[in-house]
């Protein structure tokens, strides 16, 4: 494992590096500019290059989001604030949550169009999905095939819940429909300036509802921070293929 990071953290350095040098190139040329798009004046390797770096950042802003996601959900900052706005602990909750399933999937689609750009498909965004991308010889001979296929059955169940999300404004969860039918009555009789009645305290006690949702919020921690170690694996390798038969396709142009 530890030989897997060492050529992992060389492969990127090595990029980084290349990237940078083919950057330099576009800086000497006689019609560079300061402060406008000098794209087309990078060599092709230059461009090459460029396009994966912008990809490889796309995949990494996107794990940043899901790291996020956990981070909010970890603390429900200025609660007075928001209890005035209406949003409560588990609207804060489903919120982020909500970001979390969204950005799985388009990690997903980013990857797609990525391979799209890489082996010059040429497909247009609105046509790269799977189906038409997996015919392709070229994916169908690397290892980011089988990344893609990983991820998607790793994740499927949250694609298919965001597809719902997004398409039919479905959001199932029994456990926080419970609990925020009991928080609803406390938070809003308080806002209200009304006292919860002592049957309603009885059943579920405020204490309790509190420490329920201090529970489901650790559930759905937990939840997350097992997705974002998944993501992140599949993306790191993702990269490490796209990365490597970038410098294999670039020693066989000198060879």
């Amino acid at each position: 494992m530890a030989e897997e990071n060492i050529s992992k953290l060389e492969l990127r350095k090595s990029f980084l590096e290349f990237y940078e040098k083919t950057r330099k190139t576009a800086t000497e040329h006689p019609e560079f500019k300061l402060g406008q798009n000098n794209y087309r004046l990078l060599s092709k390797n230059g461009k090459e290059a460029s396009r994966v770096f912008n990809f490889m950042t796309k995949i990494y802003g996107l794990i940043t989001d899901l790291e996020r996601t956990h981070t909010f959900i970890r603390r429900f900052p200025i609660k007075d604030y928001y209890e005035e706005n209406d949003i409560d602990q588990l609207d804060f909750i489903k919120y982020h949550y909500e970001v979390f399933i969204h950005k799985v999937h388009t990690l997903l689609e980013v990857k797609k169009l990525w391979l799209n750009d890489f082996y010059e498909i040429g497909l247009k965004e609105k046509d790269c999905n799977w189906n038409n991308l997996k015919t392709y010889n070229k994916i169908q001979n690397s290892p980011a095939k089988t990344i893609i296929d990983s991820y998607y059955e790793s994740f499927k169940h949250i694609i298919e819940f965001r597809h719902l999300n997004t398409h039919r404004a479905f959001f199932k969860d029994s456990k926080k429909d419970d609990l925020k039918s009991d928080l609803f009555i406390y938070n809003g009789f308080k806002k209200y300036g009304v006292e919860v009645g002592k049957e309603n305290r009885k059943m579920r006690p405020k204490f309790i509802v509190d420490y329920q949702i201090k529970e489901y919020r650790k559930e759905k921690l937990e939840y997350i921070k097992n997705g974002i170690e998944v993501a992140k694996t599949y993306s790191e390798y993702f990269i490490t293929i796209i990365q490597t038969e970038l410098f294999d396709k670039l020693m066989k142009k000198t060879a």
